[in-house]
């Protein structure tokens, strides 16, 4: 976008980047691990909704190799988490501003309720996509990954247990990559906003 695209606003003092990290503080993980590039200036973590209050529970784990693809960011996180591993991970695009914390809870109800998983993915239509949750039985996989396959090929692979959970509002899986996609981003913000305020959003 020619751009640092998570500092960009949906609204005025609305970082697109703190939309996502505010569901995820707010759905009761223990840890949040927020990969970086190393030259992020980090100000799309606050918003005018002071997002300030939930900075001391953040661990900030910058990525040289991020420009690489997703792997190394996966990689960068999880290594972030060796002092302490937790069982599973949730990962989530800081570009999916939509995402809720209703969402990310039923991946984590899903989860805690079948512990042979091996991950519980997010899906639009037949895609299994992030958020998703993936069990520290696969974390040795995850950190042999290369490119930019991030969690693809495990969802692709019948060697582990998954499930997915689909969800009827599959707008929330808009992503931010170019131009037309901020422009969209920010009309479905002020029609959630204006829906919001007239009680009809849910």
């Amino acid at each position: 976008m020619g751009e640092p695209k998570l500092s960009l606003e949906l609204s005025p003092g609305v970082t697109l980047g703190s939309r996502g990290l505010r569901e995820m503080w707010g759905c009761g993980l223990s840890q949040l691990v927020v990969v970086v590039r190393p030259e992020d200036p980090l100000l799309w973590l606050c918003d005018k909704e002071d997002a300030r209050a939930m900075l001391p529970k953040l661990s900030i784990a910058p990525c040289r190799d991020a420009h690489l693809g997703m792997a190394h960011s996966l990689r960068a996180g999880l290594q972030a988490l060796e002092a302490d591993p937790p069982d599973a991970v949730l990962i989530a695009l800081a570009d999916q501003p939509f995402v809720s914390s209703l969402q990310l809870r039923r991946l984590i109800k899903i989860f805690n309720g079948s512990p042979q998983l091996d991950y519980v993915a997010s899906g639009k239509g037949q895609t299994p996509m992030p958020p998703a949750i993936l069990s520290r039985s696969i974390f040795p996989v995850l950190n042999g990954l290369e490119g930019d396959e991030g969690a693809r090929g495990i969802f692709r692979n019948p060697d582990y247990r998954g499930a997915i959970a689909r969800f009827a509002a599959e707008w929330s899986f808009v992503d931010v990559d170019t131009q037309e996609d901020l422009q969209h981003a920010r009309m479905l913000w002020q029609a959630i906003q204006n829906s919001a305020r007239n009680g009809t959003y849910a």
